[in-house]
């Protein structure tokens, strides 16, 4: 998926991808009235709110697919090139995915959320910390080859791992305790013994998301500064210093004699 990326690359990619789908989000209302007069529904008693939920429904849904399928290449991308793990730049879209309900609901008519049954939707922690791994993307710099100067990062490289699997399994705890509680309220309705542990489970998972998401933010800023300081100054290899021309030498010009 293409070559090194330079910090100012990615950012001009997905800050132009972001900007995009903010637009989109924003605009989504302005969007549907011009479905809505291009349609003529308003020409029929009811037709607009009708015509703005199924574009809520079967629209926004694209909108959004097509914005996280644009990440992944430039997110793969800037890991290869800052010396990381290539797979990790799939974290970028799956949190993004993770606060899909409230991205479906922002922006579109109140009848979206109401006719999938969303009464509520959680502050989009997922996404902002998406947008903090994105920053700290464009901020890092690839590793330096000198020897020792890259222990910390590798630290910070392991812990940033470990928060990144837990926040993958609270992701999916929590995006789940939805089915579970539809679950429990079938099996209770037909007389059935209802699963109460992953409903619990998913609670804690609740509860720690907020905690997991700003120490996983935390330590990537960190991991982008200390790689900054260290690193090759955002080139293919090397370092900024290693890197630098050497001082023009005069041949055969004497200065100073007379």
């Amino acid at each position: 998926m293409g070559g090194f990326v330079s910090g100012a690359q990615f950012g001009t990619k997905v800050g132009l991808r972001v900007a995009i789908f903010t637009g989109l989000t924003v605009g989504f209302p302005f969007i549907v009235y011009g479905l809505v007069l291009a349609t003529n529904a308003r020409a029929i008693g009811g037709a607009s709110g009708a015509l703005a939920v199924v574009a809520g429904i079967f629209l926004k849904p694209l909108i959004i697919l097509g914005f996280l399928l644009s990440l992944i290449g430039p997110c793969w991308s800037r890991m290869r090139s800052l010396g990381l793990p290539a797979i990790w730049g799939l974290l970028v879209p799956f949190f993004f995915l993770m606060d899909g309900m409230f991205l479906l609901v922002a922006g579109a008519h109140w009848g979206v959320g109401f006719s999938l049954g969303i009464l509520y939707v959680n502050a989009p922690l997922f996404a902002m910390t998406a947008l903090a791994m994105l920053i700290a993307l464009g901020f890092a710099s690839p590793p330096s080859h000198d020897i020792g100067s890259g222990e910390a990062l590798r630290r910070l490289g392991w812990i940033c791992a470990i928060l990144a699997i837990l926040l993958i399994v609270i992701a999916l705890m929590t995006s789940g305790a939805r089915w579970w509680v539809m679950a429990t309220i079938t099996l209770k309705s037909q007389g059935g013994q209802p699963l109460l542990l992953p409903f619990r489970l998913g609670h804690w998972a609740a509860v720690l998301k907020p905690v997991v998401c700003i120490a996983f933010c935390a330590f990537i800023a960190a991991m982008a500064l200390i790689s900054r300081r260290q690193g090759s100054g955002d080139r293919p290899g090397g370092s900024a210093t290693s890197q630098a021309p050497a001082p023009p030498v005069a041949s055969g010009v004497a200065f100073g004699r007379r």
